[in-house]
């Protein structure tokens, strides 16, 4: 039994890249669509205002962690 062999043509590698990078652009598209729609979704698209507490009332003077001094 005899085996042929093909002979690939030069611009194989071009047309096998092809789909590939087609593929990389439109996952990059649908990822940054998909997060972009997952902040509108949330509603969450400002900083919180006057979160910040005093020293003194931050959870690592809390009894659970012991007094600062």
């Amino acid at each position: 039994m005899s085996h042929r062999v093909f002979n690939l043509p030069a611009s194989l590698p071009r047309r096998a890249a092809n789909p590939v990078l087609a593929s990389a652009v439109v996952g990059v598209i649908l990822g940054v669509a998909g997060v972009l729609g997952v902040a509108a979704v949330s509603g969450q698209s400002t900083v919180p205002q006057g979160g910040a507490v005093t020293a003194d009332e931050a959870v690592l003077g809390g009894p659970e962690y012991g007094s600062r001094e």
